[in-house]
């Protein structure tokens, strides 16, 4: 992916619980309640991201079990990736450089907060549609000018914030023909096994929400109109790639535009990656959760899905 003007900036929050508590940071800067959290580093794994964003704001260490949702901040070209962990260690801060309190709220007693709806997807069972965050014109307004303030303060005292740092993002389509259970796939390269077939992806930029560009393309090159979800996170840190991997059951009314194919699982050459995708979206088949995977659990291009 060529990185454009608009790069999507990463972050996590993550939600940690202590039994039937939810712990909740007065962000210094806005002085709101929210969730711990901050931007993603370059080489650095997400979820080693929120359990350290959670450890410097609060002094918690947390055992980080699994992503839970998507967060598309509109106004700020951004990204956030809610994980639930629960309390592993460390001692509670009562507050620190970053916040001005730091608690363990009951979660039937939340405080008021901007973003009480990603507090109560933080306590759901299963994995919430994907969100735009819109605070409207007035409202990002107001925050960039607080914002402002804070940047200005930390290069006063000699701690001039650092610029978000630029990751290679994708968001790729795991889409299954409702009646053959076959997938929707593109012409990939050729290998000593054959024509690989692809998965439907696209590059993910600032401008919009992933999913939000995942679905257009995907009705624009193959007049394909599906609602898709949130499925799985690919992400090789030490090159800074991410991928955002969404799916969706299909029931076609017409044959698909252009290079498009449903191509059965079973006996599809596949990419590296895709075939990873397509193994993982197989073995978590009826389970509500999103899977992870990193670059160290790859399969062989050209190997055949089984069962």
């Amino acid at each position: 992916m060529t990185n454009e003007a608009t790069p999507l900036r990463i972050g996590v929050w993550c939600a940690v619980f202590q039994r039937e508590t939810l712990l909740l940071s007065q962000r210094g800067d806005l002085k709101i309640w929210s969730l711990p959290g901050g931007r993603l580093d370059l080489g650095e794994r997400l979820q080693d991201a929120a359990a350290r964003e959670v450890e410097e704001e609060t002094g918690i260490v947390a055992e980080i079990e699994q992503p839970l949702a998507l967060y598309y901040m509109v106004g700020w070209n951004r990204l956030n990736i809610l994980f639930r962990g629960r309390a592993s260690g460390g001692v509670l801060l009562p507050r620190t450089d970053e916040t001005r309190a730091n608690m363990f709220f009951p979660i039937t007693a939340f405080p008021s907060a901007p973003l009480g709806q990603v507090l109560q997807d933080a306590l759901q069972d299963n994995p919430v549609p994907p969100r735009i965050i819109n605070p409207g014109t007035a409202e990002l307004r107001r925050l960039r000018r607080r914002l402002a303030m804070r940047y200005l303060w930390n290069a006063v005292r000699g701690r001039p914030e650092p610029r978000f740092p630029i990751f290679d993002v994708c968001a790729s389509a795991v889409i299954y023909h409702r009646d053959s259970g076959h997938i929707l796939t593109v012409r990939g390269t050729k290998s000593s096994a054959g024509e690989m077939r692809e998965l439907p992806r696209v590059p993910c930029v600032g401008a919009a929400p992933p999913w939000v560009t995942l679905a257009e393309d995907l009705n624009q090159r193959f007049g394909v109109a599906a609602e898709l979800r949130w499925a799985g996170l690919w992400q090789d840190a030490p090159n800074n790639r991410i991928e955002l991997v969404f799916s969706a059951e299909y029931a076609p009314k017409q044959d698909l535009f252009r290079a498009g194919e449903w191509s059965s699982p079973r006996n599809t050459a596949f990419s590296d990656l895709d075939h990873l995708i397509v193994a993982q979206m197989k073995q978590r088949s009826g389970l509500f959760r999103i899977w992870t995977a990193d670059h160290h659990d790859t399969v062989r291009a050209g190997d055949i899905i089984q069962g």
